[in-house]
């Protein structure tokens, strides 16, 4: 899946969670891809976090036999499956929520899907989930407001994504808890392990530039999941020749990635 990719921060909070908290919201906030969670930062922390989303991906070719296939993802099946990630009625109508993002991944959008449309809504700066949340407008008549509840004694599974309808809109408020967040985005994502590591991938149409849909083009996100060491990788598909292996480093994890003009991604270690 496409995901949200701002380490967010929010209250200082100095106590024996704070530790906790801190780890637990980078893993969470950058590697989960869609939602953002404020962080408890203990003062005393000195050290910058690195950012977990890494520049675009530079394929190579390789230089030695690629090792065994530890992964085939049928891109087919894997497109768009980031913009079904939990169903819930919207005002008047039952609709999939998701997210997607530009080519550069720096502009992301919820995603409203039903079986003939999906309608995009910019979240623009993620920190406001943590404050007054952010207004996503469904459709003409629907808007909704999103905003994360932090627990700090349990930040990752224990938060609560909160929608409520704002502006006149009729329609269900829902609660959905972060636990429950992150096994849905990592259900509709490619799992599969190098060098005993387990990576995410998700794959879909980029958003145009004016976000008034989808483009012709596609891209990768590759993510590993590690605590305060979580990294993002992005990787526009035109980068892939078809039909021949490249290889990519995620930090030291080398891939040899061949696009197949059948519609597979094949993945070597």
């Amino acid at each position: 899946m496409k995901t949200s990719l701002a380490i967010l921060t929010a209250a200082v909070l100095a106590s024996p969670a704070a530790a906790q908290s801190l780890e637990a919201l980078r893993f969470s906030a950058d590697a989960a891809l869609i939602t953002a969670f404020p962080e408890a930062i203990n003062p005393d922390l000195q050290e910058p976090l690195e950012p977990v989303l890494q520049e675009p991906l530079k394929p190579m070719r390789p230089s030695a036999a690629p090792g065994a296939v530890v992964g085939t993802a049928v891109l087919s099946k894997l497109k768009s499956a980031n913009r079904h990630v939990a169903t819930r009625q919207f005002g008047a109508r039952t609709l999939d929520l998701g997210i997607a993002s530009d080519a550069s991944f720096a502009n992301k959008y919820f995603t409203f899907s039903d079986a003939k449309a999906t309608t995009l809504a910019p979240l623009g700066d993620m920190n406001r989930l943590r404050g007054a949340g952010i207004d996503a407008r469904v459709d003409a008549r629907t808007v909704y407001n999103f905003k994360v509840v932090v627990n700090i004694f349990s930040p990752v599974r224990g938060s609560t994504l909160k929608m409520a309808p704002i502006q006149g809109t009729a329609g269900p408020a829902h609660d959905m808890k972060t636990g429950a967040l992150l096994d849905a985005i990592k259900a509709k994502s490619f799992v599969f392990k190098a060098k005993g590591v387990e990576l995410l991938l998700s794959y879909d149409a980029d958003v145009l530039p004016d976000g008034s849909g989808f483009a012709n083009t596609n891209s990768f996100l590759f993510t590993k999941e590690d605590g305060l060491s979580s990294k993002a990788w992005p990787l526009n598909e035109s980068k892939l020749p078809l039909d021949a292996p490249a290889v990519v480093d995620l930090g030291g994890i080398k891939l040899t990635l061949t696009r197949t003009s059948s519609g597979d991604l094949i993945i070597r270690e």
